[in-house]
């Protein structure tokens, strides 16, 4: 089981204030333009077997920012994911060569919604929450390839498409169905170096491979992770921005924190949202016959099982 929960900082806090203040509603809009709040969570829980694996999960986002004040738009961001995964894994060539496969079925509330000045002008909330009530069911396929060269420096490099096709979704509640999940193809590379008392893995990874019409500087990812015992240290660039991270592991339950940045406009430098997140994970293992319990998440050394140190 892993639970998180992130915010983008004191900017959420200041906009909860403005919001909630006694002005009137155009005082409001206008204290919050070039302002932008989010707020994020998920969990899910998982049984693994070797080469099959079955996930129940939870995720939800939201965020609205409010921009340029000749021309006002608002961008209103809703969604809360819900559903079941199983997922396969077929080593070729045992430690060397893999392929994996995962489907989903996943229910889906939600929309992306702008809102230009007509809009705004009218505020009719009726239907901006209609729409944000969108609801829909969904199945999508992602699978993925990995080649490791095995050794104390271990390089490695991975093909992944997430929603294969895309993920759509049906018209169940609301004024429409929610938007579609896009394909996501990214190729990635790591080299991890095991020392005495540190493991360190520099790596990298390029998404959207197939997305034109989004920037190569939002595409690129980099970090450096630095696995000592009990303690992970963390650091990297994330959409153009600067990424950190600690995980302290404390054998059956382990703890992480992570910040960084998200860039909402078109290209990387123009509009940085800054977030953190926190999240703990909870790992049981049966060892062998004897049915046994023992924490995996110290056994994993520097193997990525927890999410926050895939934010470089």
């Amino acid at each position: 089981m892993d639970p998180r929960a992130g915010v983008n900082g004191p900017q959420a806090l200041e906009v909860v204030q403005i919001a909630s203040g006694s002005t009137t509603l155009a005082d409001k809009l206008n204290g919050l333009y070039g302002k932008a709040v989010w707020v994020g969570g998920g969990a899910k829980t998982s049984f693994v077997l070797p080469g099959l694996g079955f996930a129940g999960f939870a995720n939800g986002d939201a965020g609205v920012n409010l921009q340029n004040p000749a021309y006002p738009q608002m961008n209103l961001n809703y969604f809360f994911d819900y559903g079941v995964a199983i997922g396969t894994g077929i080593d070729f060539i045992p430690g060397i060569w893999s392929l994996g496969f995962t489907v989903r079925r996943v229910n889906r509330t939600g929309t992306t919604l702008p809102l230009g000045p007509s809009v705004l002008a009218t505020l009719n909330t009726d239907s901006i929450t209609a729409q944000l009530k969108n609801r829909g069911t969904g199945y999508g396929l992602d699978v993925g390839t990995l080649l490791t060269i095995p050794g104390p420096v271990r390089p490695a490099i991975a093909f992944t498409v997430r929603n294969a096709g895309y993920t759509s979704f049906s018209h169940e509640e609301g004024t429409a169905a929610p938007p579609r999940s896009d394909p996501d193809m990214t190729l990635g590379a790591s080299v991890t170096i095991d020392g005495l008392i540190a493991s360190i893995t520099p790596s990298m990874d390029y998404r959207y491979l197939d997305r034109p019409d989004i920037q190569s500087g939002k595409k690129l990812h980099l970090g450096v992770d630095i696995d000592l015992p009990l303690i992970s240290v963390r650091a990297g660039l994330y959409q153009g921005y600067y990424s950190v991270g600690v995980g302290l592991d404390a054998g059956v339950v382990a703890f992480d924190a992570a910040s960084y940045g998200v860039e909402l406009g078109e290209y990387p430098g123009q509009l940085e949202d800054r977030r953190y997140v926190v999240q703990m994970t909870l790992q049981l293992g049966l060892d062998g016959a004897d049915f046994s319990f023992s924490g995996l998440s110290g056994s994993a050394g520097s193997g990525g099982r927890r999410k926050l140190k895939q934010r470089r």
